[in-house]
């Protein structure tokens, strides 16, 4: 089973990572949200390189991290007897219904071709009374990473390059989440402050897994055109800009 993020894996984290107290909030932000109390069979959809699960793992949660990409489950820094680790499609989980009381999705509905697929069988996987946690991380919609994105969008639809736009998938599953469960929790689970340039923005989209899925004159190209345009716009790609970030989190809960 190939994967778009196996290329990247080795590098994910380098430009990606969160706060060293994100995963025990997160936990404590789901936990509070969907009324739980001790530990809970979690399945974490797109578990990656682990910077998530580790919280699930430390409380003692039955944790089971699936992926399509077995190069990023080999950087996951599995500890502990409860928990398991699986390459295995979203689409076919391998569980029977109602195995969990808790199914995780960060960062991974906006990547997804086909979303409802997956979210049918997290449906499916799902006790009766549990919840379906969508995650993200979210920064200010006209703060820096969001200008460049646009700008990079352009540029790759001047090059005649379609361009995903991870938005619309999002969108459309949570509005389908938000119609099929009985109760829904919108809840930040943290927020800080980071400081961010240009510079940064470009060597961590170089890393993207779909971006570097394109042909290398393409992304080369697209990555020069950006360069160009943020040290016009911006003044340099060094210039520091101070930013919001927080942790959003969606919680859906069946009906019992």
């Amino acid at each position: 089973m190939k994967s778009t993020f196996d290329r990247t894996a080795s590098t994910f984290e380098r430009h990606r990572s969160l706060p060293d107290e994100a995963p025990e909030a997160i936990r404590a932000a789901i936990w509070a949200a969907a009324r739980l109390s001790g530990p809970a069979r979690v399945l974490d959809i797109g578990a990656g390189t682990g910077r998530i699960g580790k919280a699930f793992i430390a409380a003692g949660d039955s944790y089971v991290g699936v992926d399509t990409s077995l190069a990023m489950l080999r950087e996951f820094p599995a500890t502990g007897g409860n928990c398991v680790l699986a390459q295995v499609d979203g689409r076919e989980l391998p569980f029977n219904d109602g195995s969990f009381d808790v199914v995780l999705l960060f960062h991974v509905l906006s990547s997804m071709d086909d979303w409802r697929g997956v979210l049918k069988e997290v449906r499916r996987v799902l006790r009766p009374g549990g919840c379906v946690v969508v995650g993200q991380t979210a920064g200010p919609e006209m703060g820096l990473d969001m200008q460049l994105k646009r700008q990079l969008t352009a540029i790759l639809s001047e090059m005649q390059v379609e361009s995903h736009r991870p938005e619309k998938p999002r969108r459309e599953a949570l509005a389908w989440l938000d119609s099929s469960f009985a109760r829904h929790v919108h809840s930040t689970a943290m927020s800080w402050k980071i400081y961010t340039t240009p510079q940064e923005f470009l060597l961590r989209h170089s890393s993207g897994a779909r971006f570097a899925a394109l042909p290398a004159p393409v992304r080369e190209q697209a990555l020069q055109e950006l360069r160009t345009w943020a040290e016009t716009e911006f003044g340099s790609i060094e210039a520091q800009f101070e930013e919001n970030r927080a942790i959003e989190l969606d919680i859906f809960e069946i009906q019992i």
